[in-house]
């Protein structure tokens, strides 16, 4: 009985770490071509954009294991060097003799986006608008040296200071400024044309946070789907979403996960509004449920008693005591 409980125990385990280490993603056409502009698009055969061959010039990134792209060459010649910190955030732009160029600074290792940059010995600061795009950079002193305008689809329509060379742009994505195509995690975007060159993995990220950016201010949103390869639940409020979330599966099972954002995640498809009724009062449910979805430093959690599952029920739980209406007191 004893081995036979053993094997299976084994069996399920080997089918665990299976599941977690899937690839969900299929393979995009290795090339591509744009017949109006005469441009050919080269991918890998993990989906990711490795050479653009243009009429008159041929622009080539070098891929690493991870995706991450670590050099852009134009022609056969280096021209930027990528460094990159965890969950593929860019850190550090270099020249060719990996003289720095740009170097973003990031609030904590859980936050998405940079809340600045140094560049040529000068610090500046970013705000991004809801749809996660930088709209406003402020040097030292906070005043606005650089505002961002985008067209519908994303295209960069207003510059006030081209000079200050930034890659973030729209949606969070990181902008070519030799190819003004965007990149994102879940792929390539051309905003030109207002479609993806590469086949994205899962959702499409630009038309999910404009999704969360069309919301109603005071309306909680609960949604469940499968995330990279977790089946992962959490909460949407304020045009923010967020979660607790394990970014591997050994941290998973580890017991260790965070509260991150999960903006990028948004669909009608996945996430439900949650409908309270009149003893409730909806703006301070809202609100309540914005500030627990905040990213958060890590924790540790049973995976078992206490999951994203368990995270979302609790915060809901919590939200709702403080969201119910107080009858008056008669004498």
């Amino acid at each position: 009985m004893k081995k036979i409980f053993f094997g299976l125990s084994v069996i399920f385990l080997f089918i665990i770490i299976a599941y977690f280490n899937q690839d969900r993603t299929k393979l995009y056409t290795l090339i591509s071509q744009n017949k109006q502009t005469n441009t050919k698009y080269q991918f890998s055969e993990q989906n990711h954009l490795n050479k653009i061959i243009f009429p008159n010039k041929i622009i080539s990134y070098t891929i690493k294991g991870d995706g991450n792209r670590i050099q852009k060459s134009i022609d056969g010649k280096i021209v930027e060097k990528y460094s990159w910190l965890g969950d593929g955030k860019l850190h550090i732009v270099t020249d060719e003799n990996s003289k720095i160029l740009r170097q973003y600074l990031y609030k904590n290792e859980y936050a998405n986006l940079p809340f600045g940059m140094i560049t040529h010995g000068q610090k500046f600061y970013f705000i991004f608008n809801k749809m996660k795009s930088l709209r406003l950079v402020l040097n030292s002193n906070k005043q606005i040296v650089k505002i961002l305008d985008y067209d519908k689809n994303g295209y960069i329509i207003k510059d006030t200071n081209p000079k200050l060379k930034i890659d973030f742009s729209y949606a969070g994505g990181l902008l070519d400024e030799n190819t003004q195509l965007i990149f994102f995690l879940e792929g390539v975007y051309n905003p030109t044309s207002a479609q993806w060159i590469s086949k994205i993995k899962n959702y499409d990220v630009i038309k999910n946070l404009k999704q969360l950016n069309n919301t109603n201010e005071n309306i909680v949103y609960k949604c469940s789907a499968t995330l990279d390869v977790y089946y992962h639940s959490y909460l949407c409020s304020k045009k923010q979403c967020g979660g607790l979330y394990a970014t591997d599966y050994l941290n998973y099972f580890n017991g260790k996960g965070f509260i991150i954002d999960n903006s990028s995640y948004f669909n009608h498809d996945i996430c439900k509004p949650i409908k309270l009724s009149n003893n409730y009062n909806q703006k301070k449910f809202a609100n309540c449920v914005y500030e627990k979805i905040q990213p958060k430093k890590a924790i540790m959690f049973d995976v078992w008693k206490h999951n994203c599952h368990h995270e979302v029920k609790n915060t809901i739980n919590f939200c709702l005591k403080q969201a119910l209406k107080k009858e008056p007191y008669v004498n």
